[in-house]
């Protein structure tokens, strides 16, 4: 989530070809679609006390889906780009989203016929490292290893500081890596698997983790097995805060009913993300009236005594920022925030009437310290307005 600096006029992404046009929007609604899952798991795991780890997997699975999207063509800003990351919380959390064919680790202990993971890392130890990418490079590893360890096997983590680096190292008792593989295994296409199509993870992984001033490794085991190491500039953790999926406010056992929240107008053209954004504001105590397209919310009377406006940047026939000038005029106190997806486009000029301005998918945590924040902008300006209504 971010405000709007809109003040400063941007100029438009360059002219995409008719393939990259395709891929944008495929992505586009690829990002709708998380956008409507995490909306829905973030509902349940409030409601729900006996599945939150699956819907932790879920929220964390749904994240870095997007974060990944906002990666493709190179012009997405909304990208988590800096961070510093806890080793011990990434491990605990790629293992949280690849799970061994049985369902579960077993523990630290090796046992035929099971998977087994030992998370021996050193929880003082920390990276400055985005989280979701180290989670993506963790969650490879993981899938490969299981990959050549069908009947069982052990996985260690494991961290050990090397200057100004840490690097953390992933081992399996797998078959190990052949002869020439240790240089190979980093090449597109190339696989041990056997399986077409496979053999892109690692050459991505080590790339993407380049790309933040890490490395990516190998090396054999000297036994069965092979190592993995993710080298990365070591970070101080103290000061940082944990916003991981199952660190929301608690709200006790049951059903959590919000205190009144704000009159709320949702203007969007997609029926799963309008529905789902009612109920999640509904949950948050609002009262929410929803429209499709700009035409009709008008044509309804919107904004109505609403006090926030969430309007999608993209609408059929009349655009968001288009429509947030006209909802302004009809309520100079309506906050108004604009809802943006996966694509690069940003309002072309940032308008005035424009208050906060916020990229899909929205976590429900965020969405509530949004409104707080747009609902006292909207008390302010009602405070502004009184003096000359009343003196009129």
């Amino acid at each position: 989530m971010t405000e709007p600096d809109a003040r400063t006029p941007r100029s438009g992404p360059d002219p995409l070809s008719n393939s990259a046009l395709r891929a944008a929007g495929v992505a586009h609604d690829v990002n709708q679609m998380l956008a409507v899952i995490i909306g829905r798991a973030e509902l349940l795991r409030r409601r729900s006390s006996g599945e939150q780890p699956h819907l932790e997997a879920i929220l964390l699975a749904a994240r870095d889906a997007g974060q990944m999207l906002g990666r493709l063509g190179g012009g997405f800003e909304g990208g988590e780009t800096t961070g510093v990351t806890g080793l011990l919380r990434v491990v605990e959390e790629a293992a949280l989203l690849v799970l061994p064919p049985d369902g579960q680790w077993s523990g630290s202990n090796p046992a035929a016929g099971r998977w087994t993971l030992d998370n021996r890392v050193d929880p003082a130890a920390g990276v400055a490292v985005p989280a979701p990418v180290l989670r993506e490079v963790l969650t490879n590893l993981l899938l490969n290893a299981l990959g050549v360890m069908p009947a069982g096997g052990h996985i260690i983590f494991d961290t050990e500081r090397l200057a100004g680096n840490l690097c953390l190292r992933v081992s399996d008792s797998g078959p190990g890596l052949p002869d020439d593989g240790t240089a190979r295994v980093f090449e597109a296409g190339f696989t041990t698997s056997g399986r077409a199509g496979r053999g892109i993870g690692l050459a991505a992984c080590r790339q993407l983790l380049e790309s933040h001033g890490g490395t990516l490794t190998a090396r054999p085991h000297g036994g069965p097995g092979a190592i993995f190491i993710v080298t990365a500039p070591a970070a101080d953790i103290s000061a940082t805060v944990d916003v991981s999926v199952d660190a929301a406010p608690d709200r006790g056992s049951g059903t959590w009913t919000a205190s009144a929240g704000p009159a709320v107008v949702v203007i969007d053209d997609e029926a799963a993300v309008r529905e789902m954004l009612g109920d999640v504001l509904g949950e948050l105590g609002c009262r929410v009236v929803c429209h499709r397209d700009g035409a009709g919310a008008l044509a309804a009377g919107a904004p109505g005594d609403a006090e926030v406006a969430l309007v999608d940047r993209r609408l059929p026939g009349m655009d968001g920022e288009e429509l947030a000038a006209r909802l302004r005029e009809r309520s100079a106190s309506l906050a108004v925030v604009l809802m943006t997806g996966w694509d690069r486009e940003e309002p072309s000029a940032a308008p005035a009437v424009v208050d906060f301005t916020v990229r899909k998918p929205l976590g429900m945590d965020a969405l509530q310290d949004l409104l707080a924040r747009a609902s006292a902008l909207c008390e302010e300006r009602r405070r502004d307005e009184r003096p000359i209504q009343e003196g009129s």
